[in-house]
């Protein structure tokens, strides 16, 4: 693991280079780059990746106030550039780090070859703008212990949870998230709305919702992808985090869509049909 202060943060990342066009792994809010651990240790040893600490997430820097999703967009441009990733990349993404994906993708798209947004966060309703405020300022004010539960339930439900350990980690994790960071990227959200972004994705790109994620479930995946005709959305087995969910389907994803396999529905009915293939539900997809 390394650190550059590029765009007036420090963030923390990892670089594996290989003979493969770049793909970039974006994590979820409150999470950090080990969120994607299994899927890095699947994928092919000469594929080039990169994963990072957004700004106040992980080992980064923290945030003081809330930070705006051009602000994430122009951090992950300053990386790429200070790498020396020059090329158009893959970029995957879940959850907040969809979102951060998406911005970037409409604001570079000469820098994007091909997108996975899975469970894009990309703003909240206009009827819970203030409730997502409230719990904003709830979270600077009390921590994330009584917050944690319920949005466990939600994105990693009962299920989901045949893994113990698994499930154990990542709570773990999310409460020794920074509180006030957390905090700001729920206000971020609240003042966020990606949709005029989303015809402006490139051509190869996929909207993926977990049909068991009560966070942001499939209907408004659907939604999304329909803004724009050449964006394909699928519905997987898995929760909100399905780069831990269901690390092996996620894995192939990236590798097949990297590859330039065009149906992602496709792809996703020939893992299903592999010898101890599932993808979150009841078993893990290992």
């Amino acid at each position: 693991m390394e650190w550059l202060e590029v765009n007036g943060t420090v963030l923390r990342y990892e670089l594996r280079q290989g003979d493969l066009p770049p793909t970039v792994l974006i994590h979820e809010m409150g999470g950090a780059l080990e969120s994607w651990d299994m899927v890095w240790s699947l994928l092919p040893a000469h594929q080039t990746l990169l994963r990072y600490d957004t700004r106040g997430s992980g080992l980064s820097e923290k945030l003081l106030d809330t930070p705006s999703i051009d602000s994430h967009a122009e951090d992950l441009a300053a990386l790429l550039d200070a790498l020396g990733l020059t090329e158009p990349v893959v970029l995957v993404g879940v959850a907040v780090g969809a979102g951060i994906a998406i911005r970037f993708a409409a604001r570079y798209p000469h820098r994007v070859r091909a997108l996975i947004a899975m469970a894009p966060a990309c703003g909240v309703a206009p009827d819970a703008r203030d409730a997502t405020l409230a719990r904003a300022k709830a979270l600077r004010e009390q921590g994330l212990r009584e917050l944690v539960p319920a949005l466990l339930e939600r994105t990693w439900p009962s299920p989901l949870r045949t893994d113990a350990v698994r499930y154990a980690t990542f709570r773990s994790r999310w409460l020794t998230a920074d509180a006030a960071s957390f905090a700001g990227i729920f206000a971020m959200l609240a003042k966020m709305n990606l949709d005029d972004d989303i015809p402006k994705l490139p051509a190869r790109s996929v909207l993926v919702a977990g049909t068991y994620d009560g966070l942001r479930p499939p209907q408004e995946i659907d939604r999304l992808a329909a803004l724009a005709c050449h964006i394909q959305s699928i519905h997987v087995a898995s929760g909100h985090f399905m780069q831990i969910q269901s690390p092996k389907w996620v894995a192939t994803l990236i590798q097949e869509f990297s590859a330039g396999t065009q149906d992602c529905a496709d792809i996703y009915r020939k893992f299903i049909a592999a010898p101890g293939n599932r993808c979150g539900a009841v078993q893990h997809a290992a």
